[in-house]
């Protein structure tokens, strides 16, 4: 909170309520305001009424949520009960006090006529309406905004960059709240549609990162860098994803194509312009090169590779950077990408100078998240998406992005040919069996022969450096599946 006041809330509620209630009591606590809630607070021989009066007009109290549904509104119109008594209270204060701002409607169920269930004293105060499960979200935050009175729409000084934008809680808010809704959600079919929801939320607070003036070799490495929390929300995200393996692998496959495509045009940034920089949006392709490595690290750690063939084998419509290209289709090496600006442009003027590449040097020493990415397996999953690529027998025709390769930048970070590699083990006809759901055959023979497409390029290769190993390197066709 630095030297921001914490703000310090009584609920007024009927106990009909507390399903509704008690986890979002608990979640403001968490989010840092400081509840007083008759739960927690009001003890064993404690005066009922005395406490109630007592929070309604303590001016240390900055709000007062009152929780309406149909049981509230009739006790509270009616003056039954401890609801009643709270009436009593709080409708003195609403219509004596010129603090209008203080007692906060929050409306949890609508009457049979579709009319907010609030009581009459309140009828004319803006609420904040929660009946709607879809919108759980969006009232949440909005009540959060008032809590803390930091408002969604805020009149800035003239000529200063307002301070939320510099902020990860507005940024980030979302989608890490979305991660506690899916972590939380008791349901599962609400846990899934969350997480359908997520992606486009994700895609929408990767656009608020979009600064057109960041465009040179420098600034975009800088940029890159700032986003290393922005990518970790994605990843912990794959972490509680509740899906199917070929639910989660085609999941995947529509969020690269859909940011891909949202990211990397004028049309969602400047749909007038008719000129841009060539690197306006060489920020995103660096993230979602990087962003796929990760995610195929995942997929390899949990051996999950129904859903690692779905990404890896889908045929992506992919739109083109510039308007006088027509959009057309590629495969999973339209997110493949090598920055000129930060390789050629920038690194001659770092300490990096002398490394074979520096976004390489950054993401495997710099950008681990363990215990599953680190810089070996973030390495070793570049290496494989160039490994598997001619195993996987693609076919979609002529690829848009002018390749049909995927060079793995971080293979110098990697052991290429360590002992425990994932094609030595092959050897074994159980882990073979699995490969073969990965490059999608039926039998070890149809294996063998996809295997032996899987030749060495030695054109791919750093100068003064070993040319990258194929998958012949570490087992011939001959031995896939030999032991039990």
């Amino acid at each position: 909170m630095n030297d921001e006041i914490i703000p310090k809330v009584f609920i007024s509620y009927s106990w009909t309520n507390d399903d509704f209630v008690v986890p979002l009591v608990e979640r403001l606590n968490e989010h840092g305001v400081d509840i007083v809630f008759d739960k927690w607070d009001l003890k064993e021989g404690q005066d009922k009424y005395e406490f109630m009066e007592k929070c309604v007009n303590d001016p240390d109290i900055t709000k007062v949520l009152v929780i309406c549904d149909k049981a509230y509104a009739d006790k509270a119109n009616g003056r039954k009960g401890g609801v009643g008594d709270e009436t009593a209270i709080i409708s003195s204060e609403v219509y004596g006090n010129g603090e209008q701002e203080k007692f906060i409607p929050v409306i949890t169920e609508h009457d049979e006529n579709d009319n907010p269930c609030v009581p009459t004293y309140m009828k004319s105060r803006i609420y904040i309406d929660f009946t709607d499960e879809n919108d759980y979200e969006i009232s949440y935050e909005k009540l959060l905004r008032v809590i803390y009175n930091k408002p969604s729409h805020r009149r800035p000084k003239r000529g200063e960059r307002p301070d939320w934008l510099d902020e990860e809680s507005v940024s980030l808010f979302t989608i890490k709240d979305y991660l506690k809704q899916i972590k939380g959600a008791k349901m599962d079919e609400r846990a899934e549609r969350l997480s359908k929801d997520f992606p486009a939320k994700y895609i929408e607070t990767l656009i608020e990162f979009y600064d057109a003036d960041r465009n040179t070799g420098e600034a975009i490495y800088q940029a890159f860098n700032e986003m290393k929390d922005v990518r970790d929300v994605f990843l912990d995200y794959l972490a509680i994803m509740p899906f199917s393996h070929e639910a989660l692998g085609a999941l995947l496959a529509d969020f690269f194509e859909e940011a891909y495509n949202t990211l990397t045009t004028k049309d969602t940034f400047n749909p007038d312009s008719i000129s841009w920089y060539e690197n306006s949006f060489e920020i995103y392709r660096i993230f979602l090169w990087e962003l796929f490595i990760f995610v195929t690290a995942f997929l390899l750690h949990k051996e999950d590779f129904i859903a690692l063939n779905r990404l890896l084998t889908n045929t992506y419509f992919v739109k083109s950077l510039h308007s006088y290209n027509e959009d057309g289709f590629a495969d999973y090496t339209a997110f493949r990408h090598h920055s000129s600006a930060i390789e050629e442009e920038y690194k001659p003027t770092t300490e990096y100078k002398q490394h074979y590449t520096l976004l390489g040097h950054c993401i495997c020493n710099n950008r681990e998240k363990k215990p599953v990415y680190t810089k070996k397996s973030i390495a070793d999953a570049d290496l494989f998406l160039y490994q598997i690529y001619n195993a996987l027998d693609l076919n979609i025709g002529e690829n848009i992005m002018g390749r049909n390769y995927w060079f793995p930048t971080l293979y110098v970070y990697a052991n290429i040919y360590e002992r425990k590699s994932i094609w030595k083990k092959m050897k074994s006809r159980r882990f073979a069996e699995k490969i073969c759901t990965l490059v999608g055959v039926d039998t070890i023979d149809e294996l063998k022969k996809r295997i032996e497409q899987c030749v060495a390029d030695r054109d791919m290769r750093y100068t003064s450096f070993e040319s990258v190993p194929s998958i012949l390197a570490y087992v011939k066709p001959e031995e896939i599946g030999i032991y039990n």
